[in-house]
């Protein structure tokens, strides 16, 4: 996960203008702030999922660093090709990550910015804002196990299962609706008892455009 920093000595950098001949460019930005739950206990801690459309004339492989900044609190994120996502959708070529998190629970709102810099130092920026209410309480989904069986209380209609290993990463997901469900049903032939070893409940807010991630449970052995 990249790590966020102080502002010292990048904002200076970040701020020289450049003679550009092939700058890089953003053509479009989607993000989205996460809740997500630490525990069954309410606590929580917020990141932004945020992704980047990118392209530079002289080759994707020119782009180096992609850098979120927020000038007021004087934090930043650095991405580049060790620690971003990249996804390819035709010819829109995306970076960005899912777990952006700042060195308090909440993340400042207010204005951000994108640097997208290529080899030669070249740049494009564009403004991003956080605007989302900030909330004191974990509204996500609650889910529990009881026996094989999940029992999902959610405020949500559109609720997504996801399956972990134990290092982490996403083994399976699927839709689960509140109520009680069979995990046998969200895996068929119990395929949960050999692909992962936790499960996590993520829900959307439309109003607030807010994701929520539950905590994770252990799944039974």
């Amino acid at each position: 996960m990249p790590c966020c920093l102080k502002l010292t000595g990048l904002l200076a950098l970040l701020l020289l203008n450049s003679c550009a001949i092939n700058p890089p460019e953003i053509s479009s930005i989607s993000k989205r702030l996460i809740i997500a739950a630490n525990s069954d206990k309410g606590d929580f801690t917020e990141q932004l999922s945020l992704m980047v459309s990118v392209r530079d004339k002289d080759g994707f492989s020119d782009i180096e660093h992609l850098y979120v900044l927020n000038d007021p609190d004087e934090i930043f994120w650095a991405l580049d090709a060790e620690n971003w996502i990249k996804q390819e959708e035709g010819d829109a070529v995306w970076i960005g990550h899912n777990s952006l998190r700042g060195p308090e629970p909440l993340l400042p709102r207010g204005d951000y910015r994108l640097v997208l810099v290529d080899r030669a130092g070249e740049r494009d920026e564009r403004a991003l804002i956080i605007r989302e209410p900030v909330t004191d309480i974990y509204d996500g989904p609650r889910p529990r196990l009881e026996k094989l069986s999940m029992l999902l209380d959610s405020p949500y209609t559109a609720n997504t299962a996801f399956f972990f290993d134990a290092a982490g990463n996403v083994r399976r997901t699927v839709d689960i609706k509140p109520g009680t469900t069979l995990l046998d049903e969200l895996w068929p032939d119990a395929g949960w008892r050999t692909g992962a070893d936790y499960l996590a409940v993520y829900a959307f807010n439309t109003k607030s455009e807010t994701g929520y991630f539950s905590w994770k449970i252990r799944l039974p052995d």
